[in-house]
């Protein structure tokens, strides 16, 4: 487990826990390393979910599924991501979502029993990781409800640029790579990859934006943000 913890000893769950802190955790609450290939499911809809994960290596997308069939990317898991660490608390436990990997990837596998049970010497480190966990949810309450603003925009150049600009604040560069292909991201903003492509292609042209592949580089951020308003 030593090259796990070296991956995950940054990660915001282990925050202010030190390595040997962190493999007693990984000890005492049974962690796994599993293994997945291109397209496979980690997890699918109604599935019980009792283990949250961490993303050490690969990406992963966390899928719905409309009755009509199409598939919908809710969000894009990298390197150090977390997931599950919302429904492993829920008192239903049940996904709403399938997980699936994008190309050959492996996580880190810790069962929700760390979480609700102190072990007799109530460590120190273990009140640190149920702090870290709470800070960790709060932050994605935020997460969901900045989506659900990139979704409530008006117009498909407003939900686009509103999200070029969350990457921006994140990265604080005006030039970076797109965490998701052309396919993913239409499917993130709820549309057509063709109708995605020509708005893109419609913002370039008007000089907001420059691609070139994966990269974007902003050239007016000004009129970003004011189509974003």
């Amino acid at each position: 487990m030593e090259d796990i913890i070296k991956l995950i000893k940054d990660n915001q769950l282990f925050e202010n826990i030190n390595e040997n802190e962190i493999s007693a955790i990984l000890k005492c609450s049974k962690a796994t390393v599993e293994s997945y290939q291109e397209n496979q499911i980690v997890f699918e809809k109604e599935d019980t979910i009792q283990k949250m994960g961490i993303v050490l290596e690969g990406e992963f997308n966390l899928v719905s599924q409309k009755y009509s069939g199409t598939r919908v990317i809710v969000t894009s898991l990298e390197k150090g991501d977390l997931f599950g660490e919302a429904l492993i608390f829920s008192s239903i436990k049940k996904s709403p979502y399938d997980l699936v990997s994008s190309g050959n990837s492996k996580v880190l596998l810790i069962p929700y029993g760390i979480f609700v049970n102190m072990c007799q010497e109530v460590c120190n480190f273990h009140k640190q990781l149920i702090s870290n966990m709470l800070t960790i949810l709060s932050d994605k309450i935020v997460m969901l409800n900045n989506k659900m603003t990139i979704l409530n925009a008006e117009t498909l150049k407003g939900r686009i640029a509103l999200y070029l600009l969350s990457i921006n604040k994140k990265t604080k560069t005006l030039t970076f790579n797109m965490p998701m292909n052309r396919q993913e991201l239409a499917e993130f903003l709820n549309v057509t990859r063709p109708s995605l492509s020509r708005e893109l292609s419609n913002m370039q042209k008007d000089g907001l934006i420059e691609i070139y592949r994966s990269s974007v580089k902003i050239k007016d951020i000004e009129r970003l943000k004011e189509l974003a308003d």
